[in-house]
């Protein structure tokens, strides 16, 4: 008996979507103090002053670099034009570097654009990439893993290793 396909109802995705938009205010105004505690001492390290707000704080560093990371790409003004994108999905099109507006126009124009799907066309170079490739890149990942397992069969090894070594 496999595991039940469940689509789940309209509303419960429009509630979380609510309050995932509400929690990611929370994200722009952090970064938004972060921004403003790092601009208030420019003669103490960066780091000193990321290390000392996760220590003293509970976080993690990486959190406290990533939110103001994100905020001081984002100015107000864009984070207004692209308002109908959350902090998610703008911090992937960050991941562009400097072709970043072309990904949010196009998350904006493919809502709800996934995070993994903006990230994916980025690392395609704007393309989508056809879901059999990662697909397949996974299987070849699992296929090496089952190739370096010495217990395994030598003919599954075998054929593994066939996978593994496929061209791409």
């Amino acid at each position: 008996m496999g595991v039940p396909v469940v689509q789940l109802p309209e509303q419960v995705i429009e509630a979380l979507r609510q309050l995932l938009d509400d929690g990611e205010t929370y994200q722009w105004a952090t970064g938004d103090f972060i921004c403003d505690v790092l601009d208030e001492f420019p003669q103490v390290n960066r780091s000193e002053l990321v290390r000392q707000m996760a220590d003293r704080t509970g976080s993690d560093r990486s959190t406290i670099r990533d939110w103001h990371n994100v905020a001081r790409f984002f100015t107000k003004e864009v984070r207004k034009e692209f308002d109908m994108l959350t902090w998610s999905q703008l911090r992937a099109c960050k991941h562009a570097g400097e072709e970043w507006r072309q990904y949010a126009e196009w998350a904006a124009a493919h809502m709800p654009a996934p995070v993994a799907v903006i990230r994916a066309r980025i690392d395609n170079n704007g393309h989508d990439q056809p879901a059999w490739v990662h697909r397949w890149e996974g299987m070849q990942r699992l296929a090496q893993q089952i190739a370096d397992d010495r217990e395994a069969p030598d003919e599954i090894r075998e054929a593994c290793r066939l996978v593994v070594e496929y061209p791409n």
